[in-house]
């Protein structure tokens, strides 16, 4: 499986395949989305509240939850 993946890196690289991903640091949108890491949400997330990449910040954690400020998935400045 992993020469698989390596090969296929291999020729999207060599086809410029990532051109139509490049974007800067900042999202578009100024927005974040928390959810959970569920694999199943990779293209259904963005693909249902109309996103593109660049658009918004996506922070993935188990079971979508931030409990409290200083929690691992999202941190208030001091």
């Amino acid at each position: 499986m992993i020469d698989q993946i390596i090969n296929y890196n291999k020729t999207f690289v060599e086809q410029k395949g990532y051109e139509k991903y490049i974007t800067d640091k900042y999202p578009d949108k100024k927005l974040a989305v928390l959810s959970c890491m569920d694999t199943r949400l990779t293209e259904l997330l963005p693909a249902a509240l109309g996103l593109k990449n660049g658009d918004a910040k996506i922070i993935k954690n188990a079971g979508g939850l931030v409990i409290s400020a200083f929690d691992s998935a999202m941190r208030r400045k001091k």
